[in-house]
């Protein structure tokens, strides 16, 4: 076996090794996963596809899962894992585009990188989306040489996928086709009619954006830290820009932190600066993709968050591995600062999901009530880990604008005597009150602002007419009990 296959595959089975480290998470699949199962979980002919149209995502990967639905939280993850350890072999073939030693960097680089283990590890489509991504990646180099029936097949198939796996994926496969058809001046008829059905295909899924629900997109506001953030959740093994960027890149004073998030963000933008040049259409379609987002992050249309970007990460392997392919130093310093930070308490898969559903339903299972008052979610949402006996009532972000005024009436049917458990998620419930009217006039999003009067409303009624408390909490959720009194 020739040494470069050897290397290969020790790449992968060390690819596979991280992406097992700390997958199995004791506190369930947070919301967004229980999201992807729930949909996934819902029978075709009892309102799969409704629910799949109330999400802001696209259908494949509620397909993809759906097979697996009732199965383990494991196993659950494990679907991520095995496209995020196939995509190693596929960048590889990806960078052996341009040579042998690229594409083996290529891979080593997709099988260390922290942002793809932690995605690797989640009940979520992003995997899946970065292999159809890269698999679109591999056919644009393939067609750049030589337009045959199979290359086109494979760029028509992968675009296909992608966008059928996330909406925003228009955007980038917009940039790259008019690239591809930049570059081949000259067409064929085979090469005409699939690029008009792709452009069909296109302009069709493009125009799912502007029907994209605003309530999925409330949480996060835009700033030029999102985009540093980008790179540093790309390049180093620190993940920040998963909800909102903080306002200075250096917001843990920690100098291992510093290390770990400073040094390989510059190591790897080194990487593309070099590689650029060899590379300067792919450069461009990166750059566009990033512009478009961001416009539309500024303008409120999209939260920008550096995993709806991970389709243009394909294109920075390649140029970070064209950027290092006669600089080996370097780029073993990259992959061993990727590999050390395993051993580091801010490593991304021991990131844990602090509104992971398991932390609820671990506390309901054990606790003595007669009724269970949920806020922000309805209770079907956590039926994977609390099997529900008791009577439970709802404030949701369907229905809270009936509860804004006087949010305890829905306790009005409750009985002297009876104990009432009140369920809070912290994480969108965190004002207190004399910090509403502050956040009115900062422009703190709606839902923060009405779930955190709810709140605070529900637990001056519990404090008025309730006795014998028991307050637990785990991760980002809150349960209180009490028993009415008067």
């Amino acid at each position: 076996m020739k040494r470069d296959n050897i290397l290969l595959i020790f790449i992968i089975i060390l690819g596979f090794v991280l992406r097992l480290i700390n997958i199995d998470k004791p506190e369930g699949l947070w919301n967004d996963e229980y999201v992807s199962w729930f949909v996934a979980a819902t029978p075709f002919r009892d309102g799969f596809w409704t629910e799949v149209l109330m999400q802001c995502h696209m259908p494949l990967y509620y397909l993809y899962l759906k097979p697996f639905c009732a199965c383990s939280d494991l196993i659950l993850r494990l679907t991520s894992v095995l496209p995020s350890v196939l995509v190693i072999p596929v960048m590889y073939f990806t960078g052996c585009e341009v040579s042998k030693r690229n594409g083996l960097i290529a891979a080593a680089l997709t099988s260390v990188l922290s942002f793809l283990i932690y995605y690797s590890q989640e009940v979520r489509f992003y995997s899946l989306l970065f292999l159809f991504s890269a698999l679109l990646l591999l056919f644009t180099l393939k067609l750049l040489k030589e337009s045959n029936r199979f290359n086109i097949t494979g760029y028509l198939l992968s675009g296909t996928l992608l966008v059928l796996t996330h909406v925003l994926g228009f955007i980038y496969l917009f940039f790259n086709t008019i690239y591809l058809v930049y570059k081949k001046k000259h067409f064929s008829a085979k090469i005409i009619l699939p690029a008009l059905i792709l452009g069909i295909i296109i302009l069709f899924f493009g125009l799912n954006i502007l029907k994209m629900a605003p309530s999925s997109q409330w949480w996060g506001n835009f700033s030029y830290t999102n985009i540093l953030f980008l790179f540093s959740d790309f390049l180093s093994p620190i993940l920040t820009n998963n909800i909102n960027a903080p306002s200075v890149f250096f917001y843990n004073k920690n100098i291992l932190f510093i290390i770990f998030i400073t040094l390989p963000t510059i190591i790897g933008l080194t990487g593309l600066l070099l590689g650029y040049k060899k590379h300067k259409g792919i450069t461009l379609t990166v750059l566009l993709t990033l512009f478009v987002m961001s416009l539309l992050g500024a303008t409120g249309k999209i939260v920008f968050i550096t995993k709806y970007s991970i389709e243009i990460l394909p294109a920075i392997i390649l140029l970070i591995a064209s950027g290092f392919e006669n600089r080996i130093l370097l780029i073993s310093a990259f992959i061993l600062l990727h590999i050390g930070a395993v051993f580091t308490p801010f490593y991304t898969a021991k990131i844990m999901r602090l509104e992971g559903n398991k932390l609820l339903g671990d506390i309901l299972n054990n606790v003595k009530t007669d009724t269970i008052l949920y806020t922000y979610y309805e209770p079907d949402r956590f039926t994977r880990y609390y099997k529900e006996t008791k009577p439970s009532i709802y404030i949701s972000k369907l229905n809270r604008f009936e509860y804004v005024e006087n949010p305890s009436q829905i306790l009005n049917g409750i009985k002297k005597g009876e104990r009432v458990t009140v369920v809070f998620l912290d994480s969108v419930s965190f004002i207190p009150p004399s910090g509403i009217e502050i956040a009115k006039e900062n422009k703190v999003p709606e839902m923060f602002i009405t779930f955190s009067q709810i709140r605070n409303s529900l637990i001056q009624t519990l404090n008025d007419n309730y006795w014998d408390f028991d307050i637990q909490k785990s991760g980002y959720w809150t349960v209180i009990t009490g028993t009415k009194v008067k």
